[in-house]
């Protein structure tokens, strides 16, 4: 492999990274992501599937009467990772 084609998979593989961390950091915080994209919206009270490259965030949130929607917990994994109410 030439250094072109090694600075081009070296600067593919510390996006991905990049982007795969703060999204994780995000989770962590039970934030939405950003770099993933929102695929499947659940009626339930406005849960959601987000799709990264390689990865799944899955920000489930109940509705309730007195405080309306309230974020329970937000989840990283891959993309087999299951919607578990």
């Amino acid at each position: 492999m030439n250094k072109k084609k090694r600075r081009i998979f070296v600067v593919i593989i510390l996006m991905w990274l990049v982007f795969a961390g703060t999204d994780f950091t995000l989770a962590a915080l039970d934030k939405s992501p950003i770099f993933a994209l929102p695929i499947v919206k659940y009626k339930d009270g406005g849960s959601v599937e987000f799709y990264g490259l390689g990865y799944k965030v899955i920000r489930y949130v109940n509705l309730s009467v007195e405080s309306g929607p309230v974020v329970e917990k937000v989840e990283f994994g891959t993309w087999f990772m299951k919607f578990q109410r």
